[in-house]
């Protein structure tokens, strides 16, 4: 059986439908109910109409909100709960949920890749290695092979592109901002970069970098395949890759080798590809890969739609994925932020070791507000760099990555809450009681053996998130890990300046993802009022909120 969302993301005041699939059992009735947080929104009863019944939850007039779906089955003395969740918003790109494709042939055409995404909630699709050559991207031919050597059929590509739209997700085309192929480099030799020794850069022998300095005939060349993506292709956006180098390079364009500063010229790449990309009304999704951090500091503040980060070493440690995303929130004004963060280890490790460590990067990414580009294709992970060697999940492990999925999708108010500052490292440890975890040890960034403590606060919410990193091993989020040991009676303190209104938590760990209303006791002391509370059980993830109620209206 089965319950999904109609659509990956629906817009405010749109009619929201879920879908529930039985298995054939005499079902007589299905009680919906609907939440949002942790308060009943809706509820409605029906008879399940056969094995594929459509519910109709009206339409939500939120500009942005995330919403629990359960509904109980029951009849011939059986009962069955299932749960999905949905959001709705005024503007996809307040945030992107990433998800990839990268099998195109034609057998590929209806392989249940965008119906498994849709499930997940992935919002934008990147089409990883759609392209005939990077320095051409659409085909004339029905049938072609990339430069990889994968077979292509143009007819799949685009009938995918139209089935995302229509599943409310915005396909993105991947391009590559400077790969060129030899004879396209052989043809333009004076449009490449090159190195201090004055030889072509190259990338695994194959890919020719360009020169994408402003008024560099490449980058004019460029933009104008972006445009025939969009056009002919019907994508709705541009994925804009780069390889994390060259970081310096020649230019060849004059008499005397100019050299050149990427990261200089990287943001004017953007904020052309969008001026131009945009005329006519037209706006499209843009997205550029920082590979490995970089140059973040020079692009996030470029009008894109995202900060996207490719994370490799260094930035190995639980603790750096707390930077990273900290980081980029400050330079992007605001943006989503994305981590394109592999993990190894569904390829090298034991799968059980392997679905640990991506719940807990998962659950890491998500407690800090920002979002993981792991899933894609028809239930597969990211491994590496080459999203074509993708791995396959098995069913069960499918379930419960969606679940996790179907939980930050719930909670969506909560992760995205671009007022919620992050205070971990400031907040605790020392003499600093804000917020104290009083019998379970506890860390502030992600240090093996310990729950952590991940807390973010505006003035009238406080929210905590667990991420379960006991018995762990070591802090390195691309290893697999084993099954983390359960905290259970975990005691918490948290300072409040306002009086609370209640402390819910929920977790994608046990039987429901339904919000519970915590039990607590407000203490005071020398250094204020406290608010005392005790989680039942931290398994992998748990988050838990204080609402509060005070102080002046137009203060924030």
């Amino acid at each position: 059986m089965d319950l999904f969302p109609a659509k990956a993301q629906f817009h405010t005041g749109e009619p929201v439908d879920v879908i529930l699939e039985t298995d054939g059992e005499p079902w007589e009735r299905a009680e919906a109910a609907v939440f949002r947080l942790n308060e009943l929104v809706g509820r409605q009863s029906l008879r399940p109409a056969g094995p594929r019944t459509v519910l109709s939850l009206g339409c939500f007039d939120s500009p942005f909100a995330g919403y629990g779906v359960s509904v109980r089955l029951t009849g011939g003395g059986k009962t069955a709960v299932l749960e999905t969740a949905f959001d709705v918003t005024d503007s996809p790109k307040r945030t992107l949920r990433y998800g990839f494709v990268s099998d195109f042939t034609p057998a590929d055409a209806d392989n249940g890749a965008m119906d498994w995404l849709r499930k997940c909630h992935i919002n934008t699709v990147q089409f990883y290695d759609w392209s005939y050559r990077h320095d051409s991207l659409v085909s004339d031919s029905e049938t072609y092979r990339d430069m990889m050597g994968k077979e292509i059929s143009r007819p799949t590509v685009l009938g995918k592109v139209r089935r995302a739209k229509e599943l409310g997700m915005q396909p993105i085309a991947y391009g590559a901002v400077y790969a060129a192929s030899r004879e396209f480099f052989e043809q333009h030799p004076d449009w490449a970069f090159y190195t201090g020794a004055q030889q072509p850069f190259v990338f695994i022998d194959v890919f020719y970098i360009m020169n994408i300095q402003a008024g560099s005939p490449w980058r004019e060349h460029l933009i104008g395949e972006y445009q025939k993506a969009l056009e002919k292709m019907e994508f709705s956006g541009i994925h804009m890759d780069t390889y994390g180098f060259p970081k310096t390079a020649f230019s060849h364009l004059r008499k005397t080798p100019e050299w050149v500063r990427l990261d200089r010229e990287l943001p004017t790449l953007i904020e052309e590809t969008r001026e131009k990309l945009s005329r006519g009304g037209a706006d499209p999704c843009l997205i550029f890969n920082n590979v490995g951090n970089w140059p973040t500091r020079s692009t996030a503040a470029a009008p894109q739609d995202a900060v996207y980060i490719e994370v490799w070493e260094p930035y190995d440690r639980y603790c750096h994925i707390a930077r990273l995303i900290d980081d980029a929130k400050a330079a992007g004004g605001g943006k989503p932020v994305i981590l394109a963060a592999y993990l190894p280890p569904f390829r090298t490790e034991e799968r059980r070791q392997a679905m640990n460590a991506a719940r807990l990067l998962t659950a890491a990414i998500v407690s800090h507000g920002a979002t993981h580009l792991l899933l894609g294709e028809n239930r597969a992970v990211l491994t590496q760099g080459y999203y074509s060697d993708y791995a396959r999940l098995e069913e069960a492990d499918a379930g419960l990555l969606r679940r996790y999925y179907d939980f930050l999708v719930r909670y969506l108010e909560l992760f995205c809450d671009g007022e919620l500052e992050t205070v971990s490292m400031t907040h605790t440890g020392w003499d600093n009681d804000e917020y104290r975890c009083l019998n379970a040890p506890a860390s502030a960034w992600g240090e093996a053996g310990k729950l952590w403590m991940i807390a973010r606060e505006r003035k009238e919410r406080k929210l905590l998130a667990f991420v379960n990193l006991c018995g762990c091993g070591d802090d390195r989020w691309d290893r697999g890990k084993p099954t983390p040991a359960v905290q259970r009676g975990v005691r918490v303190q948290v300072q409040v300046d306002f009086p609370a209104t209640g402390v819910y938590t929920a977790s994608p760990d046990g039987p429901s993802l339904e919000a519970q209303a915590v039990p607590y006791t407000v203490q005071t002391g020398a250094k204020g009022c406290f608010v005392a509370f005790e989680l039942p059980a931290v398994e992998v993830w748990r988050i838990v909120w204080i609402e509060m109620k005070g102080g002046n209206e137009d203060e924030k």
